[in-house]
């Protein structure tokens, strides 16, 4: 069974850029400290995200399991960015899981955390 890592976020969206969609915004995750940029999906956030918006967000990150992500631990300050230049929002993990589940793309498990949310 597949073995995905999931990050919960607390994030704070930067006050002067463009709302966002999280359904199909896919940023990149700097660590503070870090060089290595992690590929993410939002996998529970409110859809639209304004700026200025401080919100609770699970995050998957691509890379895992091929790379244990070890920098991506809870307590750590993070940055979302789009390129190396425009940080889109900042934050912190709040909880770093990995999720083993039957779904073997990110859209089924988008569904299948989804529907965990709503019962």
């Amino acid at each position: 069974m597949p073995a995905w890592l999931l990050l919960k976020t607390r994030l704070h969206f930067n006050p002067n850029l463009r709302p966002i969609y999280s359904n199909n915004y896919r940023p990149d995750l700097l660590p503070e400290g870090g060089d290595v940029y992690y590929g993410v999906h939002f996998v529970s956030a409110p859809n639209r995200v304004n700026p200025g918006d401080d919100i609770i967000a699970e995050l998957l990150v691509r890379a895992f399991p091929r790379d244990p992500c070890i920098d991506l631990q809870a307590g750590k300050k993070i940055l979302l960015t789009e390129g190396p230049t425009l940080t889109r929002a900042e934050g912190k993990i709040i909880r770093r899981w990995e999720f083993e589940s039957p779904s073997r793309t990110i859209l089924e498990l988008q569904q299948e955390l989804t529907a965990r949310d709503v019962q």
